[in-house]
């Protein structure tokens, strides 16, 4: 595998002989506050072993590694979180990048997401880019991926899904923004030429309306929706998705036709994948341990994703639970 600036791209080109494979680990959740240093030493070493299980080409995290709210960690020093975590993916020696999750950089957090950003993109091994700057968000960014040959075999499109509507985690989700909707478009287009738009993947944190939607045909029995694997285990089928009509991203990226699955966190007792209206809507594997206080002893929602991705752009997705790991 080779990366390269391609076209002010970042470029993998993939070994010829095999998939191209992606670790895909959300909602690491440290704390890193005198209150965390339990939580914090298991789920480093989740991802530790999750990393070592998979020996993946690309590490991508879809959100919230941090924790930083005082009252639980006993810190509000996401900084420090991220020379923690970032210390650990330096010494895998695996190239990794991420997105924003809405717990990453509270308001009443040390670093802003630029600051978070910035240390992040020092280390070796980070493809991680803060995007356009007129563009909402921090962190909208394309990750194009070719086979030796020099043929195009998919874009990753990393995106920043935002934070609250105000700045109260009560005020409810930010959605993905128009702009950035907009931004998606004109990137898919630019990068596949004069041809057929190339196949890309999304990757962001918080969950689209229409997962739950999907969810809901899947389980009365609608044929038109594809169930792949994992559950929704989130009390009364809760989906934290956004409450704003602003941007409708997935009706959006089912028109353009480019956008072949989703990827994201944000719930961490669901692991759900199905295929709704021709889009495959997965949560990662959650590794969380301090976050969700009444299911901190329950273990099978913990993990990581595999994606592997083909010669020809097709993909699989393949759940990695913590518990299959000895």
């Amino acid at each position: 595998m080779e990366i390269l600036k391609k076209n002010n791209v970042t470029t993998i080109v993939k070994d010829e002989d095999r998939p191209l494979k992606i670790l895909q680990l959300t909602d690491i959740h440290l704390g890193v506050g005198w209150l965390a240093k339990r939580s914090d030493k298991k789920a480093l070493d989740a991802v530790k072993k999750l990393i070592k299980a998979s020996s993946p080409d690309l590490i991508i995290i879809t959100g919230d590694m941090f924790y930083p709210i005082w009252p639980l960690t006993g810190s509000s020093n996401n900084l420090r979180g991220a020379r923690i975590l970032g210390s650990v993916l330096t010494e895998a020696g695996i190239p990794w990048c991420f997105v924003f999750g809405n717990h990453d950089t509270e308001p009443t957090s040390r670093a802003n997401k630029d600051g978070i950003a910035d240390y992040f993109m020092t280390l070796d091994g980070c493809l991680f880019e803060k995007g356009e700057k007129d563009i909402t968000g921090v962190g909208n960014y394309c990750i194009r991926v070719e086979n030796k040959d020099g043929t195009p075999c998919t874009l990753l499109m990393m995106i920043d899904s935002n934070q609250y509507v105000s700045k109260s985690f009560f005020s409810g989700f930010d959605v993905i923004h128009d702009d950035q909707i907009e931004w998606y478009k004109r990137t898919v287009r630019e990068q596949s030429g004069e041809g057929d738009l190339l196949p890309s993947l999304a990757f962001f944190h918080i969950p689209p309306k229409e997962f739950k939607e999907g969810w809901e045909k899947c389980y009365r029995g609608d044929k038109s929706v594809i169930y792949h694997h994992g559950f929704v285990l989130e009390k009364d089928n809760y989906f934290g998705y956004p409450k704003e009509t602003e941007g409708n991203f997935f009706k959006e990226m089912v028109e353009f036709g480019s956008c072949k699955g989703m990827f994201m966190g944000h719930d961490h007792l669901n692991t759900l994948s199905i295929t709704y209206q021709g889009i495959r809507l997965t949560y990662g594997m959650s590794i969380d341990y301090i976050a969700y206080v009444p299911t901190l002893k329950w273990n099978t929602q913990r993990g990581g994703t595999i994606i592997e991705i083909n010669h020809d752009g097709s993909f699989e997705v393949t759940p990695l639970p913590l518990v299959d790991i000895k």
